[in-house]
């Protein structure tokens, strides 16, 4: 996800210990897109804490939730 919506969501993230720890843990990739590279967060975590990251930014950062789908659903969990 982009630094501007991982800053949001770390910010909201606090009040869940588990989560928070998790997004602290993240780090910088490279992602390329068309003709330029842009750096992106990447979050790593098991599917349940990823499960609880989406309801978290589905209630208060709805920028969020399309990266946290697309990953979810890349590593093959399933969606609640």
């Amino acid at each position: 996800m982009p630094f501007e919506v991982y800053d949001r969501v770390l910010k909201l993230s606090k009040a869940s210990v588990p989560v928070y720890i998790v997004l602290l843990r993240a780090v910088v990739v490279p992602s390329h897109e068309q003709d330029r590279t842009e750096r992106m967060i990447q979050i790593s975590c098991d599917i349940g804490t990823a499960q609880q990251l989406l309801t978290l930014a589905s209630q208060a950062c709805p920028d969020a939730v399309p990266f946290i789908t697309n990953a979810i659903a890349a590593a093959g969990g399933k969606l609640d």
